[in-house]
């Protein structure tokens, strides 16, 4: 594991947990919260007019833990509006935002502050995380990792890392500057569950960033994730698509030609989720052809590489892979004993 620096500086931060019917998960997300060895200074739960037991769960961690604050919603507004609502309510330095079926490692605030005190004027704070949920084999995200040890990344070390890869910030493991979200006028509301990992990829390439290379939150896998249920509706993420690709093409802070490679790492991540979900071949070949923008021909040829099992879908996630080519693979089987090393490095997740 990595030795990173110390620092007697003490940002203030502030945790903040949207929910809607996630009460299931609200024991181990709120209790991960609970558990940190470096207490955050104020705790918003943004509970967005839910049905089910969650106001009670909430509720009890509430009354447990001064500094905790219940945010009720009367009507659905939806994550990204009650992220911005949070921003407007805090004066901390740095603000978090932690999924109601995602957890944190108890050293998730510890960690990412000591590097806060270092690099004040950064604009954001990442870790990698670990799926749980229904993975068989422990995963770790990002794939690609921007730096193999933990490190600073200015802006110009940013946009070369965008180059040959992406999705190196997880929101689940992320502390934002406050100052630097505001400066960039908060998430973008239309841009749905792409708003966080656009905008934070706005602060790493205005302010930099600092990416701890070690496992230090929990992202749940369970088929009704919010990122999930747009990033796989291939309408939906087209119209997406259209709407962030003028955003990069507009933008000097992008590398040249970046808004084709977003979209074409997007499809293929939507179309890696399809090919590896519990669902019947046919219905999986018709979405990821669909995904990816591939003719009839295509199209039957994935369906019979999915009624294959195990080995069919490693050979259609090969195809497209190769269809999108979204990353550097010399790079990424350079890095594969580090990550290999980051996994484990950690135990694997206990509820």
């Amino acid at each position: 594991m990595d030795q990173l620096p110390r620092s007697t500086a003490r940002p203030s931060v502030t945790l903040v947990v949207p929910n809607y019917n996630h009460a299931r998960y609200l024991p181990e997300s709120l209790g991960s919260i609970a558990a940190q060895t470096r207490a955050p200074d104020r705790v918003l739960i943004i509970d967005d007019a839910s049905t089910d037991e969650s106001l009670a769960v909430i509720s009890r961690f509430v009354a447990d833990h001064p500094g905790w604050e219940l945010i009720r919603h009367e009507k659905n507004k939806g994550v990204v509006a009650g992220q911005n609502e949070a921003i407007g309510l805090v004066d901390t330095d740095w603000i978090g935002f932690l999924g109601a079926d995602d957890a944190l490692h108890p050293h998730y605030l510890e960690r990412n502050l000591a590097q806060a005190a270092h690099f004040p004027d950064a604009g954001l704070i990442c870790a990698c995380t670990e799926i749980i949920g229904t993975q068989e084999t422990r995963a770790l995200r990002p794939i690609m990792l921007p730096k193999s040890r933990s490190a600073f990344l200015n802006p110009n070390d940013v946009r070369r890392a965008l180059r040959v890869g992406d999705n190196y910030f997880s929101g689940t493991v992320s502390l934002y500057r406050r100052s630097a979200l505001t400066s960039l006028g908060r998430f973008d509301e239309r841009l749905g569950s792409f708003a966080d990992a656009f905008l934070a990829r706005q602060l790493a390439l205005t302010f930099g960033v600092f990416f701890v290379a070690e496992i230090l939150g929990y992202w749940r896998i369970h088929g009704h994730n919010y990122s999930m249920t747009t990033a796989t509706d291939p309408k939906a993420l087209s119209d997406r698509l259209g709407q962030i690709r003028a955003l990069i093409a507009g933008s000097p802070l992008f590398p040249r030609g970046y808004d084709d490679a977003f979209e074409r790492r997007t499809r293929f991540g939507a179309a890696r989720i399809v090919i590896s979900a519990e669902t019947a071949p046919s219905a999986k070949a018709d979405r990821t052809a669909a995904l990816l923008g591939c003719g009839a021909l295509e199209r039957r040829w994935l369906g019979l590489l999915l009624s294959l099992g195990g080995l069919g879908r490693l050979a259609a996630l090969a195809w497209a892979t190769l269809r999108t080519r979204p990353m550097s693979f010399t790079r990424l089987l350079r890095q594969w004993p580090r990550r290999r090393a980051i996994v484990a490095a950690r135990a694997a997740y206990r509820a």
